[in-house]
């Protein structure tokens, strides 16, 4: 691009000064010969005024001064013959006219020529012939187009510095812009500022779009981030889920064909596949909607208990669930889904992780509604670990006695899912273990339906 710029500011300039140069150049041309020929002929107008009293007299005039040394005159009778002076010996046709009592110019081998008539008063008595070289005007005007030459020259140096500073001041931008798109091409979403450190200033229009770039990298780099954590998040939620599909195919696979039990195992299964197929769809939204999502009045005492009757008929048995509802009037304002599914988390972890029975307790917390999920485990981990999970982390400590692998990566998702909502995800106690969610309530959080 910068060579294109270039060449073009210097085509461009050596043909603008080509257009003007050359009419510019024969006019200076013929402003010399035009010069030198008036010079030369006031010259013989001044000397034929004081030759023009002798020759009135019948003599013969031995100076025709003031013409100069380097340009000789003679004169001429007026038949055409010569009468003295340095010139041929008869008046040449082209300076014929001056015998008519015009005033002549012509030249020839070099020369400019000039041929005036000699007046006494109105009458005419001769004709002064003089001569002078052309060489004066031709170094003249070779000089001046000398002069426009190297100005001409210096022109075109001076566009192609001025081309180039502008080219580089327009691709340099580009170049970096190019840049980035071929690394947001190659899923590196680290697209620069159009301005900083050691970078020219960008043209606007450049900068525009860099800037809409970065813009775009940012929002492609957010959709991926979350599409990411939602293909792990998905992956470990629906785990316990499938499970208990499993478990009940499974067992209705066991049963005698002709057995009563099958229907109530094939039942329960597909309501299985119905609360399976209801937590993709609602991990889906919640890892696609702006945070904090659709934010609805919620009686809390009814979500948790169906999602402890939900999670217990997925886990395995022999694990008891106790719910415990301290104010059956607990109202709070968030999203049914996202509430969901941190209760679904909390109540697994419990579950799964945990050991002893487990409580779930929905109380008033003042301004918010608190709900308490606790087991009768003791958890080694401090509250900021246990909420640090990363997808694939299995190093991390658990609880003492239970299964530490997998459960970081949900805890955290409860986490990011309660804050969202403008609520709180805390660990309550280590031994007994007791996880709290503080959730927003109605009086003290704008309707975000209205």
């Amino acid at each position: 691009m910068q060579a294109r710029i270039i060449r073009f500011a210097v085509v461009v300039s050596m043909v603008a000064i080509t257009v003007f140069g050359l009419p510019l150049a024969a006019g200076a041309a013929r402003y010399y010969v035009v010069d030198e020929q008036s010079d030369l002929e006031g010259d013989a107008q001044v000397a034929a005024d004081g030759i023009a009293p002798v020759l009135a007299a019948g003599h013969v005039p031995f100076d025709v001064s003031p013409v100069s040394a380097a340009s000789p005159a003679a004169v001429y009778g007026l038949d055409g013959h010569k009468i003295t002076g340095d010139g041929p010996a008869r008046l040449s046709p082209a300076l014929g006219g001056a015998l008519t009592g015009r005033v002549v110019r012509s030249s020839a081998d070099g020369d400019f020529l000039v041929a005036v008539p000699v007046l006494d008063g109105d009458r005419r008595v001769g004709v002064l012939r003089a001569s002078r070289r052309q060489a004066e005007s031709v170094e003249r005007t070779g000089v001046t187009w000398a002069v426009m030459l190297v100005l001409g020259v210096a022109a075109v140096a001076g566009s192609r510095l001025v081309a180039r500073r502008l080219a580089v001041r327009l691709s340099a931008p580009l170049e970096v812009l190019a840049a980035d798109a071929a690394r947001l091409g190659e899923g590196d979403f680290t697209v620069s500022e159009p301005t900083g450190a050691g970078r020219p200033e960008p043209v606007p229009e450049i900068a525009a779009v860099h800037h809409s770039l970065a813009v775009t990298a940012t929002r492609l780099d957010e959709l991926v981030t979350r599409e990411r954590a939602f293909s792990a998040e998905t992956s470990h939620q629906l785990r316990t889920p499938l499970a208990g599909l499993r478990l009940r195919l499974e067992e209705a696979a066991s049963l005698p064909p002709d057995s009563p039990r099958v229907r109530e195992a094939v039942d329960s299964a597909l309501e299985a596949a119905d609360r399976l197929h209801r937590t993709v769809e609602e991990l889906l939204r919640l890892a696609r909607e702006p945070a904090g999502g659709h934010r609805e009045e919620l009686a809390v005492a009814d979500l948790v208990e169906r999602v402890v009757g939900e999670v217990r008929a997925d886990v395995a048995e022999g694990r008891t669930v106790t719910v415990r509802i301290d104010d059956g009037d607990l109202h709070a304002r968030a999203s049914a889904a996202a509430v969901r599914q941190i209760l679904t988390v909390l109540v697994e972890n419990a579950l799964v992780h945990g050991t002893g029975a487990v409580t779930v307790t929905a109380r008033d917390a003042g301004p918010a509604v608190a709900v308490d999920v606790s087991d009768e485990g003791t958890l080694a981990l401090d509250e900021a670990a246990l909420f640090a999970g990363r997808p694939g982390d299995r190093s991390a400590p658990g609880r003492e006695g239970g299964d530490r692998a997998g459960h970081g990566i949900g805890l955290a998702l409860a986490r990011r899912l309660a804050e969202a909502q403008g609520g709180r995800l805390r660990l309550r106690s280590s031994a007994p273990t007791t996880v709290t969610l503080l959730l927003p309530g109605v009086a003290d959080t704008p309707d975000d339906g209205a």
